[in-house]
């Protein structure tokens, strides 16, 4: 690379640095997209559509009781 900067640097960047960021968002919502969304301070849809292009999965919201 050089001296060369790539002209995609930036988009380089965001597919290293995005997903886990907001896997690590969603953790900590509970699943919660519209929280998570708007702490990344992005719409709730374009949240769904990066989680999508990532491959992302919401984690389970639902708590398992034993016995039931």
């Amino acid at each position: 690379m050089g001296n060369t900067v790539p002209e995609n640097l930036y988009q380089m960047f965001l597919a290293e640095m995005e997903p886990p960021l907001i896997e690590e968002i969603l953790k900590r919502t509970g699943g919660n997209q519209s929280r998570a969304a708007e702490m990344l301070g992005i719409t709730r849809n374009t949240l769904r559509t990066k989680m999508q292009r990532y491959s992302i999965k919401p984690p389970s919201s639902k708590i398992i009781r034993p016995g039931r």
